[in-house]
């Protein structure tokens, strides 16, 4: 299971980029098809590796892109969320091809400074 390894370097990287004295509500993720993730063994890994952490009860949205077929018998182009389907003309082996990007797309925060008070994001001198 490949899903825990990534969901461990992606909780470092959140964690970096997270602001300060923020709970972290949502990782959006965008993932080519080349990846190889799947969807609930992703989450539940990400529940696994962030529990007990600043980023426990996150939400994980993780945007699976689809593969890109294209039939060498009609030229036909199409999306597809399985890698092996046959084209409408009957060409039983159109050629798959997939990004494998794994990108950190957002995080969305919730600000714990209290009411009135302005929080810095100056580096102290």
């Amino acid at each position: 299971m490949h899903e825990f390894s990534i969901a461990e370097a992606l909780a470092a990287q959140v964690a970096l980029y997270a602001p300060a004295g923020g709970r972290v509500l949502e990782v959006e993720i965008r993932v080519g098809a080349l990846r190889g993730l799947e969807p609930e063994a992703m989450r539940m890994c990400w529940d696994a590796v962030t529990y007990q952490t600043p980023l426990a009860g996150s939400n994980l949205l993780m945007d699976a892109r689809p593969w890109s077929l294209a039939c060498p018998a009609c030229g036909r182009e199409w999306e597809s969320p399985v890698p092996f389907v046959d084209c409408e003309c009957g060409e039983q082996s159109p050629n798959p091809t997939a990004d494998d990007e794994l990108l950190l797309v957002a995080i969305s925060t919730e600000d714990d400074v209290p009411a009135g008070t302005a929080a810095s994001t100056e580096a102290p001198r």
